[in-house]
């Protein structure tokens, strides 16, 4: 880590079974946004293919990190189950990026990202992109799904109202991996900090921990939201940044990491309240090709969504982190297996 001061059809009631615990302190990931259930719960309408099944390889473009490809796994198992000829790609940093490129056939994405990536495909008709005025503050154009500008519930709606030629958005997840603020219940008190409101007055005494890459960016984001110059900021690398370490070992008192780490919950961290202004929503969303792909996989990956709550997402992320992780395929099997997915063994 790196140093500096600074002066940036649904299945929503479906029962859950619980996997075994792992560690008390767990990387990359953790907690259900609000609004959430309301947002992913969507109606969306079917997929029209021109066939029953699917009759080719599908490939199953995955994340960088142990959570990501644990998701990917997860689907690819399902496909398989299904009868489906399927395979995993080498992981990619964009795996959104690889779909629309022709180098894989399926992606899981959070629904702001996809909804920008997708936004920009011929025929995509987005209805919902910008906020009121369709500008940002200095006149700029906003990006779709950008920081504050659309809640989880109306991103999803934006998202599964694109028509992108050559692509389908298949049903989003109740589970997401959005952007969040965490710190210990000792910090929360002494502050008091429990929202975004309250960080402005007291930030200047604050250690932050961030990752390198959104640093600039999400510092920008704290002063134009709440005046807030962190007394100094300590740059994670994505494996720092993903778990919640640093700021359990009072390295810095407030840690940038995202809502599907184990190691919120685990730890009792307190989460900060309102920080939609910092982070856009990711509600877990596949994207798939249509061509040559039968109602056989738009069943089986709808199917595997419906299942697929923010709990399940943190017994995951736990899994597959800390020093007794298992790999992404066998904790991908076993979820599936725990809540019964799976048909053919």
């Amino acid at each position: 880590m790196r140093r500096y001061t600074g002066n940036g059809e649904l299945q929503c009631a479906q029962p859950r079974h619980s996997l075994p615990r792992g560690r008390t302190i767990i990387g990359a990931a953790g907690l259900l946004v609000l609004g959430l259930v309301l947002g992913a719960c969507t109606s969306d309408s079917p997929v029209h293919t021109a066939q029953a099944t699917t009759e080719r390889e599908l490939v199953l473009a995955q994340g960088p990190d142990a959570t990501a490809q644990a998701l990917s796994a997860a689907y690819q198992q399902m496909l398989s189950d299904a009868g489906i000829q399927t395979k995993l790609a080498d992981p990619t940093k964009d795996p959104i990026a690889a779909v629309l490129a022709g180098k894989a056939d399926v992606a899981i994405g959070g629904s702001s990202a996809m909804l920008g990536a997708l936004s920009a495909v011929p025929q995509a008709n987005a209805t919902a992109q910008t906020t009121p005025n369709g500008t940002a503050a200095d006149s700029s154009p906003v990006l779709p799904g950008a920081p504050g500008v659309l809640d989880t519930g109306a991103t999803i709606k934006a998202l599964h109202a694109l028509t992108p030629k050559g692509f389908a958005v298949l049903d989003s997840a109740a589970a997401e991996r959005t952007g969040t603020l965490v710190l210990t219940q000792a910090t929360s008190a002494a502050g008091p900090l429990v929202n975004l409101a309250q960080l402005g007055p007291l930030c200047h005494r604050l250690d932050f921990g961030i990752a390198t890459k959104d640093s600039a960016a999400l510092l920008a984001l704290l002063d134009q939201s709440v005046s807030c110059t962190p007394q100094s900021v300590t740059e994670l690398d994505d494996e720092a940044a993903s778990d919640v370490l640093p700021v359990i070992a009072d390295e810095v008192q407030i840690q940038a990491t995202t809502v599907d780490s184990a190691g919120i919950p685990d730890n009792a961290l307190v989460r900060l309240e309102d920080t939609a202004a910092l982070f856009a929503p990711q509600s877990l969303t596949p994207v798939i090709t249509t061509e040559g792909v039968g109602q056989d996989a738009i069943k089986a990956i709808n199917t595997l969504s419906a299942a697929l709550k923010q709990e399940d997402l943190q017994d995951l992320n736990r899994m597959v982190t800390g020093g007794d992780a298992v790999d992404a395929r066998s904790a991908a099997h076993d979820w599936l297996t725990d809540r019964s997915l799976l048909v053919a063994h």
